[in-house]
C-alpha cells in the first residue's frame, strides 16, 4: 500500500524584501513601500478585489517594462531549446561531452553543438509549447487558477501525440478515459510519475506570479501535479519559485549573486529528505569547494557517480529523462553558469541526459530576468525573430505563427487577474502586489518510499513466442515495444504482490488474453476510439491482490492477424 501526500496546495511563502528601490536597465522599477489607507483604496481606473490592509507591503512593477521580460522569457527560452536538443539523450554515461565537443559535429543526427540563434519562426516544441497551451486556456477562461476539468479539457483539446512522451503522455490517456490530476500523476496511475515532464512545461507559472512565488505555486499546483508526484513535482516547483523571484531579484547585485539566492530561496520548498534537496546541497557545496569554476565537468562527474551509479539519497536512476538526473545537472549549469546566458545554455547542452529540457528552463529565466531588449543587445544583434509556430506541435490552433509580442500582451493580462486576486491594484499601467505573508517553506510530509518499480518489454527475464521488440521507438515506455499477430505468446516470472499490464492502444488493436500462475485467463481488449493517434501507457490490465512472492504472468495473443503488443509492466517487487 502506498502512502502518498495529501497536500496539493502550496503552502505561503515570503521572501525577504530591503525596502529599497531596485532598477532593471529597462527602469523596471520594483521596490517594496507601504501605502497609506488613502493609496491603497481603489480609484474609478483601478482594479482591487480582496482589499489589502493599510499597513501591507507592496512590490510595484511597471507592466510595460514586465512585458519586455515576458518577451525574453519566450526567446531565451526558445533559443536554449534548440541549442539544446542536438545533444537530447545523447550522452548519459561516460565519456560525457565537455568544453572541447562545443563548435564540434557530434549531436545526435550530426549537427555542429552551436547556438541556434536564426530560426524564423521557431518551432514549437515540448520544452515551450504546453506552457503556451495553459497560457492559452487561462486567457480563454479568464482566469489565472486552472482547474482540473479545465486542465484536462485544454490538454485534450490542443495536446496529442506523436510529439508528446512519457508522463505527459501518460497522463493524457487517463484525461481521455475521465481521469482528473492530481490522479493522472500517482504512481498506480501513471508509470512514469518520476520523469521531467513538469519541470518543461509549468515554469510559466512563475513568471505569470512575479515577485508572489506562493501565488505562483497555487497556480502552478495541479498543472505540475498533472504529471509529476512527489520528487519531480519539488523539481518542478524549484523552478516555478525561481521564476516568480525574478522580477524582485536585487538588481543592484551581480546576476549570478541574484540567482544564488533565488535558488536558496526555492530550495526551502524541497523537503530535507528528498534526492533532489540532496542533489542541489551536493552540487552547490561541490561548486563552492572547487577553486576552478570553468571545471563544471568534474561535479557533472560527481553528480553522476553518486546518484546514477551509487543511489545516494534513496534515488534509483531509471531513464535518462528523470526528473532526478535532469535537476541535478540543471544545478551544474546554473552555478557553473554564474548568470551568464552563453555559458549558461553552453554548460547545459554539454552536461548530458535530457539536456534541452534543462538549458531551456535557465535560457527563460535569463530571458525573463534580462528582457528581451538586452537578450537580443547582448547576442549583438539587431533583432531575433518574433515569431512562434505552435502549430508544429499543438492542434487546435491557428496554422500562422504566433509572436512572442503577442504572447507576452495575453501574459500581462493573465497577471492582471493574479494581481487582483491576490489583494493587489492595477493603477497607471503599474502593478501594486502585496508582498508574501510568510517565508518559503516545505511541503509537509514524511518520508515516502514508492513501491512500485517498472519492468520494460525488453527485460531479459521475457520469454516470446511470436512476438519482435522494436527500439527507438520514442513515444513507448523505454522507447520500445513489443509487438505480434495471430497465436503469439509471452510469459514473466517474478516476485511481486502487485502487477499492472501497459500496452499501446488504437482503434485497429486486437486482443489477448492474460492470466497469472496458469489460472483463469481475462481477454483484454486493446482496442480504443479516444484518439485517432492511439494511446501509449494504457493500462490494460491490474491485479493488487496477489500473494508476496514468484508469479508468472502469460499472455496469448488472439487467433486474428490484428496487432498485439506489449510495452511494459509495473510491480509492487516481492521476495522471490
Amino acid at each position: 500500500m502506498i502512502t502518498r501526500t495529501t497536500a496539493y496546495q502550496a503552502n505561503r511563502c515570503k521572501p525577504p524584501c530591503n525596502g529599497a528601490a531596485l532598477s532593471s536597465v529597462f527602469a523596471l522599477l520594483v521596490y517594496c513601500t507601504p501605502l497609506s489607507q488613502h493609496d491603497a483604496a481603489a480609484s474609478d481606473h483601478d482594479q482591487h478585489t480582496r482589499g489589502a490592509p493599510a499597513n501591507v507591503t507592496f512590490v510595484r512593477i511597471d507592466r510595460t517594462a514586465y512585458a519586455d521580460r515576458l518577451r525574453g522569457f519566450w526567446l531565451g527560452a526558445n533559443i536554449a531549446n534548440w541549442t539544446g536538443l542536438p545533444t537530447e539523450n545523447v550522452k548519459a554515461e561516460p565519456p560525457f561531452f565537455t568544453d572541447d565537443d562545443w563548435g564540434r559535429a557530434v549531436g545526435r543526427n550530426g549537427e555542429t553543438i552551436d547556438f541556434v540563434l536564426n530560426s524564423d519562426p521557431w518551432g514549437a516544441d515540448d520544452d515551450t509549447d504546453i506552457e503556451y497551451v495553459y497560457q492559452a486556456a487561462m486567457t480563454r477562461l479568464n482566469t489565472h487558477v486552472l482547474s482540473a476539468e479545465q486542465i484536462a479539457d485544454a490538454w485534450q483539446r490542443h495536446i496529442d501525440l506523436p510529439l508528446l512522451w512519457v508522463s505527459n503522455l501518460a497522463a493524457l490517456g487517463q484525461m481521455q478515459h475521465g481521469r482528473l490530476p492530481p490522479a493522472t500523476s500517482l504512481p498506480e496511475n501513471n508509470p512514469m510519475w518520476e520523469m521531467i515532464d513538469a519541470q518543461l512545461t509549468t515554469e510559466i507559472f512563475g513568471a505569470l506570479a512575479p515577485g508572489r512565488p506562493d501565488v505562483a505555486l497555487e497556480m502552478a499546483g495541479l498543472p505540475i501535479r498533472t504529471t509529476a508526484y512527489l520528487h519531480s513535482a519539488w523539481a518542478a516547483e524549484f523552478y516555478v519559485i525561481m521564476h516568480a523571484l525574478a522580477a524582485t531579484a536585487d538588481a543592484d547585485l551581480p546576476r549570478h549573486e541574484q540567482l544564488r539566492f533565488m535558488a536558496d530561496q526555492a530550495r526551502k520548498r524541497i523537503p530535507d529528505w528528498s534526492y533532489v534537496a540532496d542533489m542541489y546541497d551536493f552540487v552547490k557545496a561541490d561548486f563552492d569547494r572547487n577553486p576552478d569554476k570553468t571545471d563544471w565537468e568534474s561535479t557533472r562527474d560527481k553528480l553522476y557517480r553518486r546518484y546514477q551509479l551509487d543511489g545516494t539519497a534513496g534515488y534509483t536512476y531509471r531513464y535518462p529523462w528523470d526528473a532526478g538526473i535532469n535537476f541535478g545537472a540543471s544545478i551544474v549549469s546554473l552555478f557553473y553558469g554564474q548568470g551568464d546566458y552563453r555559458k549558461t545554455v553552453r554548460i547545459g547542452t554539454l552536461a548530458g541526459w535530457d539536456s534541452d529540457n534543462p538549458t531551456a528552463t535557465w535560457g527563460g529565466l535569463l530571458g525573463l530576468m534580462m528582457g528581451h531588449r538586452a537578450l537580443t543587445e547582448y547576442f549583438g544583434q539587431r533583432s531575433f525573430s518574433d515569431h512562434y509556430q505552435i502549430s508544429r506541435t499543438r492542434v487546435g490552433f491557428a496554422r500562422e505563427p504566433d509572436t512572442f509580442t503577442h504572447m507576452a500582451t495575453r501574459g500581462l493580462a493573465v497577471i492582471d487577474r493574479m494581481v487582483v486576486g491576490a489583494g493587489g491594484r492595477i493603477d497607471a499601467n503599474q502593478w501594486h502586489i502585496p508582498t508574501m505573508p510568510r517565508e518559503i517553506v516545505a511541503e509537509p510530509s514524511v518520508p515516502v518510499t514508492v513501491p512500485w518499480v517498472t519492468i520494460e518489454d525488453s527485460d531479459p527475464r521475457w520469454q516470446y513466442t511470436g512476438f519482435k521488440t522494436h527500439e527507438r521507438l520514442w513515444n513507448a515506455s523505454g522507447a520500445t515495444l513489443t509487438k505480434g499477430n495471430a497465436g503469439c505468446e509471452a510469459r514473466i516470472t517474478l516476485g511481486a504482490s502487485a502487477i499492472q499490464l501497459y500496452a499501446y492502444r488504437s482503434d485497429t488493436s486486437g486482443s489477448i488474453e492474460v492470466s497469472i500462475n496458469d489460472g483463469p485467463a481475462t481477454r483484454v481488449s486493446l482496442q480504443t476510439n479516444a484518439s485517432p493517434n492511439g494511446q501509449y501507457y494504457a493500462k490494460v490490465y491490474a491485479r493488487d491482490d496477489l500473494d508476496p512472492g514468484r508469479h508468472t504472468l502469460h499472455i496469448r495473443c488472439a487467433d486474428d492477424d490484428a496487432s498485439k503488443n506489449i510495452d511494459m509492466l509495473s510491480i509492487i517487487p516481492a521476495t522471490e
